[in-house]
């Protein structure tokens, strides 16, 4: 009897424990549940690092035309007229032994000043006289330089075949010293181009400080001639009023006796002008180096015999080396010195030319005593 109510039981419960495995019937409202609180979260969003700006180098020439390069030109070439006076500015500074690849020689007495005192840039292309665009682009320039007046001739023609042109006056003491601090934007060193100015400005100072105290009378009248005899005719020009020459006589204390003469560049005048100025003093320029002979030459005419400078011992030949002194080239500060010693011996009698040149070529081109002794005072010209 107990046996069987124990069975009874285990199969009841085995019963019900089969039914509780069964598919539940779904309820028609299901119950509410507590869902959990979500955070919302933004997404990361990555971005890349802005990409370095190259610096853009921008150098200003002396036409106002804005020049950009990614970086500094290590590839220079320098040409065209006057292409002497670029050149020598250009060297003034240390780093254009290194950047400047090819420049057309055009030096008046044929002396090579670059290839002579710096040793360095024999490596050069040296360019044949009026190269072309076509001459200059085998080369490879990034930068090519030459005057302001060549721009639509030369310039235009480089421009158009993709080269970079920087132009260059250096016409005027004002113009060199803006043309200067363009060169040290060209090469990246404005600290030398300021240091240039500096030098430029104490040796002008040295000068017009004392002439700028004379009166119009302690000034004497003064004839600048360039002597020519070209295919074997004489003649003598005068500069124009607004060129370096007229300057570098005004500021050595001078009454310049030429400028209300219309002139279009070198002018040929005549000895009936020449007499009629009749001038206290007269500057005598070869830029073939021969202006001392040219001088010994005139002394001995007759009709300059009659001149008040010729009769007075005052007649003089402008120096030059490489170049002239008188001209918009680096030197023509060099030129402005013997100037006012000429004009006013007494008043610079403690000034030594030959101390001068030392000076100038150590302080602007960094040259040695032994460099100076050797390339550049046996070339020394002209009544010094």
């Amino acid at each position: 009897m107990k046996k069987t109510i124990y069975a009874v039981f285990i199969l009841t419960l085995v019963t019900g424990l089969l039914a509780g495995c069964g598919t539940p019937t779904p309820a028609t409202d299901p119950a509410a549940t507590n869902v959990p609180e979500t955070t919302t979260v933004e997404p990361v969003v990555t971005t890349e690092a802005p990409a370095t700006e190259v610096p853009v180098i921008s150098v200003t020439d002396t036409l106002g035309r804005t020049v950009e390069f990614e970086e500094l030109p290590s590839r220079i070439t320098i040409v065209g007229k006057a292409a002497f006076m670029l050149l020598d500015a250009a060297f003034l500074f240390p780093e254009a032994v290194e950047r400047i690849t090819g420049y057309e020689l055009r030096a008046q007495t044929g002396l090579d000043f670059i290839n002579t005192a710096f040793p360095r840039s024999r490596t050069m292309t040296v360019l044949e006289t009026d190269a072309t665009a076509e001459q200059i682009a085998p080369l490879n320039p990034d930068l090519v330089m030459m005057k302001s007046y060549l721009k639509d001739e030369l310039g235009a023609q480089i421009e158009e075949i993709g080269i970079k042109v920087i132009y260059l006056d250096l016409e005027t003491p004002e113009a060199i010293a803006k043309d200067i601090r363009t060169l040290g934007q060209v090469f990246g060193n404005s600290e030398r181009a300021e240091q240039l100015i500096n030098l430029y400005d104490q040796a002008v100072r040295k000068i017009t400080d004392v002439t700028s105290t004379l009166t119009d009378d302690q000034k004497p009248s003064v004839l600048m001639l360039q002597y020519s005899d070209k295919g074997g005719e004489i003649a003598f020009k005068v500069p124009p009023a607004e060129w370096i020459q007229t300057g570098i006589v005004e500021m050595a204390g001078g009454k310049p006796v030429w400028t209300d003469t219309p002139t279009d560049g070198w002018t040929v005048i005549t000895l009936e002008q020449i007499a009629a100025w009749n001038p206290d003093v007269i500057l005598v320029i070869d830029y073939k180096g021969k202006a001392l002979e040219a001088v010994a030459s005139l002394k001995q005419d007759s009709k300059w015999a009659l001149l008040d400078a010729v009769k007075n011992g005052k007649i003089h030949a402008f120096p030059l080396d490489f170049q002239s002194w008188d001209q918009a080239d680096t030197r023509w500060i060099l030129g402005l010195t013997w100037t006012a010693k000429k004009l006013h011996p007494d008043l610079f009698s403690n000034i030594s030319m030959a101390e001068e040149i030392r000076y100038f070529y150590s302080g602007f081109y960094n040259l040695s005593d032994s460099e100076i002794n050797q390339t550049i005072l046996p070339l020394v010209r002209g009544d010094l």
